[in-house]
C-alpha cells in the first residue's frame, strides 16, 4: 500500500493552516505546495514528481480563490455567506 507518513503531514499542515487562517483555500494552497517537498525529502520521488503535477493543477484551479485571497474578500471557514 505504501508509506503515509507524507499524505498524513500534509493533512497535518492543511489543518494547521486553515485553523490559523480560517481559510480552506490557503490551506489547500499550501499543503499542496510543500507535499512534493514532504515526498521526496522521505525519499519518494514518483509521488513528489505527481505532487508536483497535482499541485501545478490546484494551482491553476485555485487562480478565483487566490485573486480572492489578495484582495481580502475570500470567505473564511464558519462565515456566514
Amino acid at each position: 500500500i505504501g508509506d503515509w507518513s507524507s499524505d498524513v503531514c500534509s493533512s497535518d499542515l492543511w489543518l494547521a493552516v486553515a485553523k490559523v487562517s480560517r481559510y480552506s483555500s490557503l490551506a489547500a494552497l499550501v499543503a499542496s505546495a510543500l507535499a512534493p517537498f514532504a515526498f521526496f525529502a522521505m525519499g519518494q520521488g514518483p509521488q513528489g514528481l505527481l505532487a508536483v503535477v497535482l499541485a501545478a493543477m490546484i494551482f491553476f484551479t485555485h487562480r478565483a480563490n487566490i485573486a480572492r485571497l489578495r484582495a481580502g474578500s475570500e470567505s473564511r471557514i464558519g462565515q456566514q455567506t
